[in-house]
């Protein structure tokens, strides 16, 4: 017979993985279930490993983003249609995002192809995006700032809230994350979810890359790596798309550096606070040892 006190103390130590780590306080998609992302940069591609770095030549066009179909039973199962979103929850300063989420990109409607030879599926376009993707590049002056890929599950209630048609290549500002998400239906779990670093310092190559928990040249500034950070007091009502017209392209030197755009927005953190009690190291703690601790959890559970 299995002792509840025993149980309570094996789920305490057996971690519960996400993507982002739930103690960012941002929706986060559970059981690490990844979304595949591929950056194309001069003929090399690179496909984003969790909380990577990058400079921010590497990332600036736009994506192949694909499910890992194989992996993962929860999308395997599932026949229907995605709402994919890309958010900088560090605009315009780690330190200071009061322009938390700029809205990098998002898309309705897409399709999932059939499961390649690398058990992953291609999200492909069926519908013009509704905000086109564009390139991450924070203020050269700025630490690097964390970039989240959400896949939704675009179920048969979704609905396009009517407060968020302004939204476009020409107007990224004010995004309030979680009033789409509970006013589109889509709710707060995504169907899966990638997150990266990227730096547009003046000291960062554009092609740089680093696995997740180095360091870029010059050092991580304030880059936020765990915890919630600054958290943005949260908006009862959604945003007025129109409210803004700032376009969220960068404008690049002939040196080929950015002055500074990732300036994007929202007057509400995603959850409008903190989400977790729970630390964990952003970038680079995604569980290296949880395949061991679950081994051993269950043949504990078999002993008794």
């Amino acid at each position: 017979m299995r002792s509840p006190i025993l149980l309570s103390w094996l789920l305490t130590i057996t971690p519960i993985l996400a993507i982002p780590p739930a103690d960012f306080g941002f929706p986060e998609a559970p059981n690490d279930t990844a979304l595949s992302v591929t950056y194309h940069d001069n003929g090399t591609s690179f496909t984003v490993s969790e909380a990577e770095l990058f400079g921010d030549g590497i990332t600036a066009n736009q994506p192949t983003v694909a499910l890992e179909t194989a992996n993962f039973q929860s999308i395997s199962s599932y026949n229907g249609s995605y709402v994919l979103l890309m958010v900088d929850p560090d605009a315009r300063y780690p330190s200071d995002p009061t322009y938390r989420f700029y809205l990098h990109w998002l898309q309705t409607d897409m399709t999932a192809a059939t499961m390649a030879s690398d058990g992953t599926s291609q999200l492909q376009n069926t519908t013009s995006p509704r905000v086109p993707y564009t390139r991450p590049a924070p203020p050269t002056n700025s630490s690097a700032h964390r970039y989240i890929l959400y896949a939704f599950f675009q179920f048969d209630n979704f609905t396009y809230p009517a407060s968020f048609d302004g939204y476009s290549s020409q107007n990224r500002t004010t995004f309030n994350l979680t009033s789409f998400l509970d006013h589109s239906n889509l709710g707060q779990s995504p169907a899966a979810a990638m997150y990266f670093f990227v730096s547009n310092e003046t000291q960062v190559p554009q092609d740089f890359t680093a696995a997740a928990g180095r360091t870029y040249p010059g050092g991580n500034g304030d880059m936020i790596t765990s915890g919630p950070g600054p958290m943005i007091t949260a908006s009862a009502s959604p945003p007025s798309a129109t409210a803004s017209a700032t376009s969220g392209s960068s404008t690049r030197s002939s040196t080929g550096s950015s002055t500074g755009s990732g300036i994007g927005s929202s007057s509400t953190s995603a959850t409008g606070s903190a989400a977790s009690a729970t630390t964990t190291s952003g970038a680079g703690s995604v569980a290296l040892g949880f395949q061991a601790v679950l081994g051993l959890v269950v043949a504990i559970l078999c002993m008794i």
